[in-house]
């Protein structure tokens, strides 16, 4: 048996042959981080899609520079292929990432998802997607060029509505108050778990933190469930803005995508 094994493994060294055959695992190296992958619930009247959102780590040289790809939905599969960056010939001069989006075909049920992630069909990444009705929770395997963001997505509860009001002058400290306090009389107190939104933060003290491009910083936010007409919310804020107009900036969005 040794002379015969001895044998094969000459002949092999002679012949240049791929001694891989032999095993059932081939190692493939890892690759160099170049992408982010995050989750983005998309509200609207037809329901809840989740969006993946791509970017690259390193800035490309065109402000519009966007990652060309492919994205299957087959029954319970999820998968994504990043093909290559695009820049287009009206290339807009600066420094930015390039970005792409992409979201499910239909809205997903509660249950595991198995997730693939190739990059230019040369190395892939399995993961898993676990939806349930307060979250959607990622991970992926390291070592394919494409790493996590964050692991979770929290899910807004239908029935919320959110906002902010953003005001300069100290003088309409009491307006605000009043506003909200009134809002307040025709909604439901909740409390938010902690946690990142997509749409907004919940910090430790249960505030709501907007990202500066939603909110002007130092803004006032809230809150509620409200399960009342949208007619009664119209109302109030034409009220206010009719009396402060731009002077008192109030935003109110909901979770069927609307901005109020």
């Amino acid at each position: 048996m040794y002379r015969i094994f001895s044998w094969v493994m000459i002949l092999c060294i002679s012949t240049g042959c791929n001694l891989s055959s032999l095993e059932d695992t081939v190692v493939v190296p890892d690759v160099d981080d170049e992408f982010y992958l995050d989750l983005w619930e998309v509200l609207s009247p037809q329901g809840r899609f989740l969006e993946f959102r791509l970017r690259t780590i390193a800035n490309e040289s065109c402000l519009n520079a966007t990652i060309n790809h492919t994205f299957q939905q087959t029954n319970r599969e999820l998968s994504i292929s990043i093909n290559e960056i695009i820049r287009e010939e009206g290339c807009e001069a600066g420094e930015a990432p390039a970005t792409a989006s992409m979201r499910t075909y239909s809205p997903l049920p509660g249950g595991y998802f198995p997730l693939f992630v190739d990059l230019r069909k040369k190395i892939s990444s399995d993961g898993q997607l676990v939806v349930t009705s307060e979250a959607y929770n990622i991970s992926l395997d390291d070592g394919g060029g494409v790493i996590l963001l964050r692991p979770e997505l929290l899910r807004i509860p239908d029935e919320t509505i959110w906002g902010y009001i953003a005001f300069e002058d100290g003088a309409l400290d009491a307006v605000a108050e009043e506003f909200v306090a009134r809002l307040q009389s025709i909604s439901k107190i909740h409390s938010l778990r902690e946690g990142y939104y997509g749409y907004f933060l919940v910090n430790s003290n249960g505030a709501l933190k907007f990202s500066n491009d939603i909110a002007p910083a130092g803004s006032r936010t809230f809150t509620y469930r409200y399960d009342g007409e949208k007619e009664a919310l119209l109302d109030l804020l034409e009220e206010y803005r009719s009396n402060y107009g731009e002077a008192l900036n109030i935003k109110i969005f909901n979770t069927l995508g609307e901005e109020l």
